[in-house]
């Protein structure tokens, strides 16, 4: 059945879609070839290059983009390098998107592309630890993240000076000897010759407690050419703050007090975040965090539940949980919880499944525009719930797409929800995973919508799953100018579901490339949902 949502037009059409097998690890090679394995159960991550520099640019230019378009500024150009970003994306070319997103951010800035820029662009500034404890090696790299001309772009060859220095408005040690120590930058590397790839220095330190820039000078010809700012924190008890809380979580899980024992499966929260906070004496980690703040805030919340105590029923908010499975790993997820929430009348949730090289947080990130999700859930007083399914490049199949229904059972326990509306949305494999879902269990969902995917089996694979979901109300969404996904998949996918006699609806957005969609389309996806809960 074809229909129009809001002021959005449908368009149909039917193609063939080539895939390898029912499972939705074809999704996987279609999209990103280039960065991951397949394995038997799923995708297995490899390592990936310039990962969270990516997400952190693309944030911004996400930022910056839309700020013109309020402002009705001419974006064709813009446009145009999204379209080589999406290229390179399908290409598994992080580098690439990285420069396309760097003229992009020049331009909007009112800026020349020129070499320089392009120089500038290519830097990336890494530490190989966010916390140092006391007479631990810091080592700091400049990478550049793709090649540019630096003797088109400059006289000379540009030098780099690396130091660290204390952050202004940050708390001082009361020692007054070391006060006065932080006063002079401390130098790591004077005047190195940029490289070709990477620029490498390393230091051990002995820093008084505190929050620190470890900053990049680039300059050339005796002119500023960029700084770049990296933070880290000196905490000298840190190992032992961890030790300590680490026992503390020991005692909570062992505890025979009937108040405790019976929030127990709360401690998985608190676990998983100081699993995380241990290592950044190690590494920065793929979160960006306070760790002065995340010792408190753990502290607090083990403090609570040794008491018997719910720490977290009364917050509101983007909210980051865990929960232990039955394999023992701690897998975390995201709640939205409007401020409208009562926990006495029973509240619809809305399941979302992330799309690849994404994780928890992919809805509620600068990617899309979370002020847009975060605002229908305030609006209607809905939970949002992002999940993990067991790394970025989940199958939703297995254990990943058991994740899936381990969340609603730990968010139908620490939350009041209306079990007649249960809906299920998803994004990119996120959007195929949308389909296995609902498949393995379609009783569970009142409604499902799957953006920017397409067919996850094909012949009497697609047949047998389309017979599960035949009951549940669907909607389909695409941006007709998807260059990864092309919007051809969902309507092959509204066609075989027409075909076996399902209610479908299919939104098209004529403007929509593959990430934009998730915006545009995400108040139709909530409105539709909110027209087919189940009837009680």
């Amino acid at each position: 059945m074809k229909k129009t949502v809001g002021a959005w037009s449908t368009k149909l059409r039917l193609s063939r879609l080539r895939t390898r097998d029912s499972r939705l690890r074809i999704l996987c090679a279609i999209l990103l070839l280039a960065f991951f394995a397949i394995g038997q159960n799923g995708a297995e991550a490899q390592q990936i290059p310039y990962l969270l520099e990516l997400f952190s640019r693309y944030q911004e230019f996400n930022r910056l983009y839309a700020q013109k378009r309020k402002a009705g500024a001419n974006l064709a150009a813009i446009d145009a390098l999204r379209k080589r970003a999406e290229q390179s994306f399908k290409q598994g070319n992080i580098p690439g998107i990285i420069e396309v997103l760097g003229e992009a951010q020049t331009l909007l800035a009112g800026k020349k592309w020129e070499e320089s820029q392009r120089f500038v662009a290519s830097l990336t500034l890494e530490t190989d630890r966010l916390v140092v404890e006391p007479n631990q090696v810091l080592q700091i790299s400049v990478t550049r993240m793709f090649q540019t001309n630096i003797e088109k772009a400059f006289s000379s060859t540009p030098t780099l000076t690396l130091s660290i220095v204390s952050i202004e408005g940050a708390p001082k040690p009361s020692d007054s000897k070391a006060s006065r120590a932080l006063a002079t930058p401390i130098v790591i590397a004077e005047r190195l010759d940029v490289g070709e790839t990477s620029s490498i220095a390393s230091r051990r330190l002995l820093l008084p407690d505190g929050v620190y820039d470890v900053v990049a000078l680039i300059e050339a010809g005796g002119q500023r050419v960029a700084e770049l700012r990296r933070s880290i924190y000196a905490i000298a008890d840190f190992t032992d703050s961890v030790s300590q809380m680490s026992k503390s979580i020991a005692a909570i899980k062992s505890s025979s007090d009937a108040k405790v024992k019976a929030i127990a499966p709360l401690i998985a929260t608190p676990e998983f975040q100081l699993l995380r906070l241990a290592q950044l004496n190690r590494t920065r980690g793929e979160v960006e965090l306070n760790p002065n703040q995340e010792i408190d805030r753990i502290e607090n919340v083990l403090s609570a539940l040794s008491k018997g105590e719910n720490p977290f029923a009364a917050e509101r908010g983007e909210l980051e949980r865990a929960y232990q499975s039955g394999d023992h790993q701690l897998v975390p997820y995201r709640v939205y919880v409007p401020r409208s929430y009562d926990g006495a009348s029973p509240t619809p949730v809305v399941i979302m499944l992330h799309g690849p090289l994404g994780d928890e947080r992919y809805y509620f990130s600068g990617l899309f525009d979370p002020a847009v999700v975060k605002g229908e859930a305030d609006r209607r007083g809905w939970i949002l719930v992002g999940v993990n399914g067991r790394g970025r490049f989940s199958s939703y199949s297995g254990p990943a797409q058991k994740d899936v229904f381990d969340v609603i059972e730990a968010v139908t326990r620490d939350y009041k929800i209306d079990a007649s509306r249960i809906f299920l949305t998803g994004h990119s494999t996120g959007g195929f995973g949308t389909w296995l879902v609902a498949s393995a269990k379609p009783q569970q969902f009142a409604a499902i919508a799957a953006v920017s995917g397409g067919p996850p089996a094909q012949g009497d694979a697609l047949t047998t799953l389309l017979e599960k979901v035949k009951g549940t109300p669907a909607m389909i969404a695409h941006g007709a100018q998807d260059l990864i996904a092309p919007a051809q998949l969902s309507r092959t996918m509204v066609a075989a579901c027409e075909k076996a006699g399902l209610k479908v609806t299919y939104l098209e957005v004529p403007d929509g490339d593959h990430l934009s969609v998730v915006a545009s389309t995400f108040p139709p996806v909530m409105e539709f949902f909110e027209k087919n809960a189940k009837s009680k």
